[in-house]
């Protein structure tokens, strides 16, 4: 099927989310998912400097003047998804919207409607003429409506808003980089680590930053944190936990602020992994240093070196898997690899739970509450009965994560074009 192009109209005033305006955000977002061209339309549609941000990330957009429709020029055999103006939605919703319209048949018209008005719409080949002359989204809908049907996207958990200038854009930011998150499908203590990294991340879009700063500034306090936990005193492992603590708000900022902009990519998503795996093994150093002066020295020598081993074993199949069946797209990892384990036998469900014990923000949480009653060097026991039996459990597991995971690159997925109209919506 041809790649179906793309137009974003846009308002008169423009609103600005996550440091991008909403026309620019649906830009990127169209030519990250492969449609093109894009067309922007309106009577403020991109000012220079803008247009040269986009085209200092690769992105080339085409200027329909204001004083003539929207699809005037587009040509007759080509399908297109209309962005309307201020929309603010998901990265999926593009290609859920194309897909849908391949289930219902290849003539068959899909929008995403918010309370009954129209936000996305897709208009299949062969039916752009009956909306050539068309100067609204709106318009676009009841022009389709009018010689067919026009099938609705439900909205059931995919995120598509219109942002309106009175809204609150901390507020809009927030509901989305939860969206951007995955919402309930996260651990316990990833989401109390939320609270604080997503205001965090607003700050820092607001303040400029890229995410490889994040990255850069979450390692450095890992730096600092085993330091001040290799020192052994009570003072000196609240200072620790605490820059470790904060080290785990930046991981998980790093993220946010990457999806936020647009700007998560694949170098990205490894540079966040190793960062991630090189911290573990910086703590578990500091606490090992920390406990050499201390009664039963031995067996938490023992401790660290088993934990060691495990933690190992662990990186390295992790990592393997990461590129065996993630590497077009490491960031969709975690998700894909925990959906599957889900809906298998018991055992794999057992594995998918017991991730969220040896996360990074539940060693977070472990190493402030045990910094606070004086009793850090437990963690090695802790970290030794762990990563043994999460050696174990990713051992097992990785025949069946090879054979049913795989995550594509970043694009759509293309529909086929000779499915059968149906009368329901796209579910």
């Amino acid at each position: 099927m041809k790649t179906p192009a793309a137009l974003v109209l846009t308002d008169e005033s423009p609103v600005t989310v996550g440091g991008l305006t909403l026309t620019e955000r649906a830009v990127l977002l169209a030519h990250r998912a492969g449609f093109g061209p894009v067309r922007v339309w309106g009577v403020r549609a991109l000012d220079r400097d803008r247009d040269a941000g986009l085209r200092s990330r690769g992105v080339s957009v085409i200027r329909q003047p204001p004083d003539v429709a929207p699809l005037e020029g587009a040509g007759h055999d080509e399908g297109m998804v209309i962005v309307g103006p201020n929309a603010l939605f998901g990265p999926a919703v593009l290609a859920d919207l194309v897909d849908c319209a391949g289930r219902e048949g290849p003539s068959a018209a899909v929008a995403v409607s918010e309370a009954g008005a129209p936000l996305l719409l897709y208009v299949p080949r062969g039916k752009v003429a009956d909306v050539r002359s068309d100067r609204s989204i709106e318009a676009m809908v009841a022009s389709l409506a009018a010689s067919g049907a026009v099938r609705d996207l439900p909205l059931a958990g995919r995120f598509c808003r219109r942002v309106q200038r009175t809204d609150p854009a901390p507020s809009v930011e927030r509901d989305y980089i939860r969206h951007l998150n995955g919402g309930e499908g996260e651990s316990y203590f990833t989401k109390k680590i939320r609270r604080f990294s997503v205001p965090l991340t607003i700050l820092l879009v607001r303040l400029g930053a890229r995410p490889t700063h994040v990255t850069a500034g979450g390692l450095v306090l890992a730096l600092a944190a085993a330091w001040c936990l290799a020192r052994g005193s009570y003072g000196a492992g609240l200072l620790g936990a605490t820059l470790y603590y904060t080290s785990m708000i930046f991981d998980c900022s790093d993220g946010e602020v990457a999806r936020l902009t647009v700007r998560d990519s694949r170098s990205g998503a490894w540079l966040e992994t190793m960062v991630d795996y090189l911290t573990y093994f910086l703590i578990l150093g500091a606490l090992t240093i920390a406990s050499q002066g201390l009664p039963g020295v031995e067996t938490r020598r023992v401790a660290a070196a088993i934990a060691l081993i495990g933690s190992v074993v662990v990186t390295a199949v992790t990592l393997y898997l990461r590129h065996r069946v993630a590497a077009a797209d490491p960031g969709q990892f975690d998700d894909a690899s925990a959906n599957a384990l889900a809906s298998a036998t018991r055992f794999h469900r057992f594995a998918r739970w017991g991730r969220q014990w040896i996360k990074r923000s539940t060693v977070a949480h472990l190493v402030v509450a045990l910094a606070l009653v004086n009793q850090l060097p437990w963690l090695l026991y802790l970290w030794a009965f762990g990563a043994t039996v999460a050696s174990f459990v990713v051992l097992a597991v990785e025949p069946f994560v090879v054979r049913r995971v795989a995550v594509a690159p970043a694009g759509i997925r293309h529909v086929a074009a000779d499915g059968q109209g149906g009368v329901h919506p796209c579910l």
